[in-house]
């Protein structure tokens, strides 16, 4: 018997198991549970795979198969359509919402329009209320849409603040130096009067 074969022999049968598991890979474990779950580090988008339900339904499937004559396997199977077919549809509408709020973005630094800015807030808040799927990743992306939304709205709402107070303010001083005028044709109308009485009191004497 060769040392290999002695080493082997020697192994306890949970250990021969993860070693025939592992493929003689020390990273085999994690390519299984890769494949199990549907998730192996690289970006699938913006929402969480069904792989894993999918695959523990398929795994459903053939268990049912012999005590169902079929019927449980179908069954498991509809159901595992329906989670990837409902992902796939809600990952195309977060595809075209994040599109919509890149693109509301652009055009805000093209014209300044604050209405953009309301659109990217309402937007972005929505998905993250509405949609339970959402990897923390993408969460992460339309959180900083929202936050770079309101800090552009803050920043526009204080300049129209300032705006509305100068407003205020030139409105104020003008109806001060109106108020002033009016004052002052008034006493020159009054002096005007009293010149026109004292030349007619002169006359008469």
């Amino acid at each position: 018997m060769s040392e290999n074969g002695k080493e082997d022999s020697k192994k306890s049968i949970g250990t021969r198991v993860r070693d025939w598991f592992s493929g003689g890979d020390p990273d085999g474990p994690a390519k299984i549970r890769a494949w199990a779950t549907g998730e192996d580090g690289r970006w699938h988008g913006y929402t969480h795979s069904m792989g894993r339900y999918v695959t523990w339904l398929m795994v459903i499937a053939c268990i049912l198969y012999p005590f169902t004559k079929g019927i449980g396997s179908i069954l498991a199977l509809l159901v595992a359509i329906f989670l990837m077919g409902g992902r796939a549809l809600i990952e195309r509408q977060v595809r075209r919402d994040v599109s919509d709020l890149e693109e509301a973005k652009r055009q805000y630094g093209l014209t300044r329009n604050p209405e953009y800015l309301q659109f990217m807030t309402l937007r972005a808040e929505g998905l993250l209320e509405d949609n339970k799927i959402l990897t923390p990743s993408s969460r992460t992306l339309l959180e900083d849409y929202a936050r770079w939304a309101r800090e552009r709205q803050e920043r526009e709402d204080r300049k129209k603040d300032k705006k509305a107070r100068k407003a205020e303010k030139k409105a104020r001083r003008e109806a001060v130096d109106k108020e002033a005028g009016q004052q002052d044709s008034i006493e020159e109308s009054s002096g005007a009067v009293a010149t026109v009485e004292d030349h007619e009191v002169a006359d008469d004497s």
